[in-house]
């Protein structure tokens, strides 16, 4: 990007979001002949300076050795070697991001350039960059699931097909587990999740149990709306649970589906309660707000009888049936994202189409996740109000 005539220090940029941002600067490495060079090939093609920077356009590229990487800037970069063959434009943030992830193997990423998403553009390398940014988040939801992904061969919108059963050419390494005749991947890793990711396995759908147990670790309500633009019955459904949930001191977490609704996560304990146990809740919960709203809300599973209204679905909630997992992207034009939500965030202002690749990258550069505590919380008051609902049942 340039050089700072004052401390002497060339400055470093790549390409991110189709702009050209600054990452660093670096004085180390060089040899006095390499330095002298890049001096004057940079006042040689000088376009402005600014604050005692000389700027040029994009076009040197380098290969640098560096610590890490924080808060999007390198840690004490130092130069390598002049990169006189590759093109400014292959110097990306997906890539850095990309190359510098240690998996056992390596990443394998093919077809680096292949479009998924056309707005906002995102190609396969900045599919597998963001996977391996949300990994931290995400992958404690993929532990020990078995789990059904939604492939995309050819991008966002096209065709797709569901892949249950772990394909025979996956690598030796991938984990696997075989329930009711599907021999089901096991995405424990990073490695797993970006081989995944190269194959465009573009949803991630997990059941509510770990392949060691029988019984859920989870209560998820979907609360699905008849359309898009009924997305204001869901976040009335969703703030109508909360005021239940925190009378009961029951701690709930609300996500986006990414598609036109909302899921409401809660915790529970684990090998604490069976399917039956927590499908009686799950339908106390709903009766209730269909008894105060019977025009809003629905238990209604036939489309055609629902008559508008949200339905909410509790019959999903069973063992072998999936929901979407956080962080997942959908197949969705404008490449939504399944993202976690704080409470506070559920309000008419909340926009599903806001919560994309991109945003979502930023959010989590800017605050934690809110799901950040889910795995210790284990709502004890549950096993109480199950036996007493059990009683009056």
């Amino acid at each position: 990007m340039g050089f700072n005539s004052q401390n002497e220090n060339f400055l470093v940029g790549l390409k991110k979001d189709d702009e050209i941002v600054q990452i660093g600067t670096f004085s180390k490495g060089l040899k006095t002949n390499e330095k002298d060079s890049l001096i004057q090939s940079i006042i040689k093609n000088e376009k402005r300076r600014e604050n005692g920077n000389i700027l040029i356009e994009p076009g040197i590229c380098v290969k640098l050795f560096f610590e890490t990487i924080k808060e999007n800037e390198l840690i004490n970069p130092i130069f390598n070697s002049f990169q006189l063959e590759v093109s400014w434009e292959n110097c990306t943030w997906e890539r850095l991001i990309i190359d510098n992830t240690f998996v056992e193997g390596g990443v394998k990423l093919t077809h680096s350039k292949k479009t998924l998403w056309k707005t906002p553009y995102i190609n396969k390398e900045g599919f597998l960059s963001y996977l391996i940014q949300v990994s931290s988040y995400m992958l404690p939801f993929l532990e020990r699931r078995t789990l059904t992904t939604i492939r995309y061969p050819h991008g966002i919108p096209g065709e797709f097909f569901y892949q249950k059963n772990c394909p025979d050419y996956a690598p030796s390494s991938i984990l696997t587990k075989t329930v009711g005749g599907i021999n089901y991947i096991v995405c424990n890793e990073l490695s797993t999740l970006l081989w995944l990711g190269n194959q465009l396995a573009i949803e991630y759908h997990i059941p509510f149990q770990t392949i060691d147990s029988l019984k859920p670790l989870e209560i998820v309500f979907d609360l699905d709306p008849p359309s898009k633009g009924d997305f204001h019955l869901a976040i009335k459904a969703a703030l109508e649970m909360k005021i239940i949930f925190d009378s009961l001191e029951i701690k709930s977490y609300p996500k986006l589906s990414g598609n036109k609704g909302l899921q409401i996560h809660i915790p529970i304990k684990v090998n604490s309660l069976t399917y039956e146990d927590t499908r009686i809740f799950m339908y106390f919960i709903a009766k209730y707000l269909i008894d105060k709203f019977p025009n809003d809300f629905t238990i209604e599973r036939f489309k055609n009888k629902r008559r508008g209204k949200l339905y909410i679905d509790y019959l999903q909630h069973a063992e072998r049936k999936t929901i979407i997992s956080p962080y997942s992207t959908r197949g969705q034009e404008n490449a939504t994202v399944a993202a976690p939500l704080y409470w506070e965030e559920v309000n008419e202002n909340l926009r599903i189409e806001k919560f994309n690749i991109p945003f979502v990258l930023d959010r989590l550069s800017k605050v934690k996740c809110p799901m950040d505590d889910f795995f210790i919380q284990e709502n004890p008051n549950l096993l109480e109000i199950v036996s007493t609902l059990k009683v009056n049942l």
